[in-house]
């Protein structure tokens, strides 16, 4: 019976990576769709046959159209949420590193596509307006606000009692005149190093220089 179980327990390890390698599959084609077609112009139909899935595969695997634009959203946002990790043990080097993260994302040409037709779209789709806005900036700065509280009260140049409301003003000079220059297509994606300085100069204003 034993033997049983190990020839058995294996195989449902690459179902579950299968499933989730379909799923981000699905969900890239769902993003190529949206951006090149609007949401209103993308429908099930036409990701499903283009991510060689059943319809039926889409809203049990996603849901309907909005989730899959969420799903869309959040999917884009994974990327650096899910590494906030403590990268060099200093509590402003991980608010640093994820500054740069959040810039590059957030300034990114699948970024600014999706914000550009999520804005164009919020007077006739105001709920998908709000879920975008709670998978995406929300989400955000509720990461910028954990970051800010682990530092200690002394690295503030300014108040800093409410981490909440200093993350959403960090948010916004961390998007600032480079995020409207890229939605009005002006400038480039930046790279590593623009954006590591930029987000260098963003927390120059919040915070003390330290010892080091």
């Amino acid at each position: 019976m034993s033997a049983r179980v190990a020839a058995t327990t294996p195989r449902g390890r690459p179902r579950d990576a299968d499933r989730a390698g379909r799923r981000d599959a699905l969900l890239e084609t769902a993003m190529r769709q949206f951006l090149a077609h609007g949401y209103g112009g993308t429908t099930i139909e036409v990701v499903a046959a283009e991510a060689r899935v059943a319809k039926r595969t889409v809203y049990t695997t996603v849901g309907d159209k909005a989730d899959l634009f969420v799903a869309v959203v959040r999917r884009l946002g994974d990327r650096v949420v899910n590494a906030v990790a403590p990268d060099a043990g200093d509590p402003v080097s991980d608010l640093h590193a994820f500054g740069v993260r959040l810039v590059r994302l957030m300034l990114s040409d699948e970024a600014i596509g999706l914000h550009r037709l999520v804005t164009g779209e919020a007077a006739k789709f105001p709920d998908l307006a709000a879920r975008h806005y709670a998978n995406g900036p929300r989400r955000y700065i509720a990461v910028l606000a954990g970051l800010l509280a682990a530092l200690p009260p002394e690295r503030f140049a300014v108040r800093a009692g409410d981490h909440e409301a200093l993350a959403e003003q960090l948010f916004t000079l961390l998007m600032g005149e480079p995020h409207r220059r890229r939605m009005f297509g002006i400038d480039p994606a930046p790279t590593e190093a623009a954006a590591s300085a930029y987000v260098s100069a963003v927390l120059g204003l919040l915070l003390r220089p330290g010892r080091e």
